[in-house]
């Protein structure tokens, strides 16, 4: 889920970009007298137009002669134009897929191709797999890892004596001294509810924690569990160090980076795919990150973190040197230097295994250490098998659709956007809202 850097509900302009394939030469260094193989690659990132100009680059290089045109699509519109554009036959060579069900609709109907005999996986790291796999194959690269943490004003702290709190109290009163000197103490936006059911997890993450998640998973307990019942408890606490009428806040999707980027806010919850964001408002903000903190010292604090998206094929390519071509990108995506390029452009972390961050990139460096460390596991959230309800071809109207029974179940993730700002509101009591979301998936509890 990712806005600006990674952003799911961002509002960047539709574009349109064809990466020149000048000075590309074949495998012999002669350069080639025939026009280059066009592939389409279309996504909701805009900021990945460099990225894949250094791909067309580096499989030219090899020997390849291809061009990628490359389409950035506002991620609010991204979804439909793509379905209206695959369910016509007119869909983009390679697309990026909200990973998860998402990408296993399209594979369910039929209008991706299964990468298993064309993608070497095995420097993909194997965490982000469940999210592209239907019936045993694999038909999506994953391209990324996103992680969530609180981010906040390092002057601001120094300038009221404060330091990154090490337990939950030591938060709340983070929060009561900015609020104490005029400081909107956490900048939410209540008109984005995927970015407060984000906001949630990040407090999930640290007190559900492993043992609790594994056995969600398991169907060992519910989301009406007193564990998960306790986590919706906190989260409710913190309305009150929020801006007024937050409710009212995010029509334009960025309220919270600029508030903090500005001096406004203390702190925000957000995921590292934001902090470019944040320092376009201001370059010299010193911004700094930590985890939601545990209960007590004798906890620890653990890093929400999802699979946003991955890199899925058309299975209706008929041109076959345009086939050709797409198959040569789907391999390369899956490999080191790719990861590499990804994380040295983006400054995100690669699904790639062992990709170095670069040094310019500090707080990514930071999340990638949290990942690798304290990572909840298994994931019980955003991309997590309650979040993966049965597959619905019917909602891509493929062929394969038309003979499918329409399936409306929804997933954790929708639950939790849809019942967080109630719960903010006091609206719900955590009770009540744990008993709507676990009433929301109880498909994943009835299997």
């Amino acid at each position: 889920m990712n806005k600006n850097n990674t952003k799911i509900l961002s509002a960047l302009a539709l574009t349109g970009i064809a990466i020149s394939a000048a000075g590309c030469g074949s495998s012999g260094g002669t350069a080639s007298t025939s026009a280059p193989t066009t592939v389409t690659i279309w996504s909701w990132r805009s900021q990945d137009a460099g990225m894949w100009e250094k791909v067309q680059q580096a499989l030219n290089k090899q020997g390849d002669h291809l061009q990628i045109q490359f389409r950035a699509i506002n991620p609010t519109n991204y979804d439909s134009v793509l379905q209206t554009a695959m369910d016509g036959g007119q869909g983009p060579d390679i697309f990026y897929g909200r990973a998860g069900i998402g990408t296993l609709n399209y594979a369910a109907a039929g209008m991706i191709s299964p990468l298993n005999g064309v993608v070497n996986f095995s420097a993909v790291n194997p965490a982000t797999l469940a999210d592209v796999t239907y019936q045993g194959k694999y038909y999506g690269v994953p391209l990324d890892i996103e992680t969530m943490a609180v981010f906040y004003n390092k002057s601001m702290f120094q300038q009221y004596g404060l330091s990154v709190p090490q337990t939950w109290n030591q938060f709340i009163h983070v929060c009561h001294v900015l609020q104490s000197h005029g400081v909107t103490p956490i900048y939410s936006m209540g008109l984005q509810g995927w970015m407060l059911a984000l906001d949630f997890d990040e407090i999930g993450a640290t007190f559900l924690g492993d043992h609790f998640t594994k056995q969600l998973v398991n169907r060992q307990a519910t989301y009406q569990s007193a564990p998960y019942v306790n986590a919706l408890a906190h989260y409710q606490q913190l309305a009150q160090f929020m801006e007024p009428n937050f409710q009212a806040v995010g029509a334009a999707d960025n309220e919270q980076q600029v508030a903090l980027a500005t001096g406004k806010a203390g702190m925000i919850f957000d995921g590292i795919f934001d902090v470019p964001t944040i320092l376009q408002y201001n370059p010299h903000l010193k911004l700094g990150a930590f985890l939601v903190p545990p209960a007590t010292s004798t906890q620890h604090a653990q890093v929400d973190w999802y699979e946003d998206a991955d890199l899925a094929m058309n299975s209706h390519i008929s041109n076959p040197a345009v086939a050709k071509a797409t198959e040569e990108i789907m391999k390369y995506v899956a490999t080191p230097a790719f990861g590499q390029d990804f994380s040295g452009i983006a400054g995100e972390i690669s699904a790639i295994k062992g990709v170095h961050i670069p040094s310019q990139y500090p707080l990514s460096i930071q999340a990638y250490q949290w990942f690798q460390t304290v990572p909840i596991n298994p994931i019980f959230d955003i991309r997590s098998p309650m979040d993966t309800p049965p597959v619905n071809p019917a909602s891509v109207k493929s062929p394969n659709a038309k003979k499918a029974s329409p399936n409306n179940d929804q997933g954790i993730f929708t639950a939790e956007m849809t019942y967080m700002l109630p719960l903010l509101e006091h609206k719900l009591t955590p009770q009540q809202a744990a008993q709507k979301i676990q009433q929301t998936v109880s498909w994943y509890f009835h299997k």
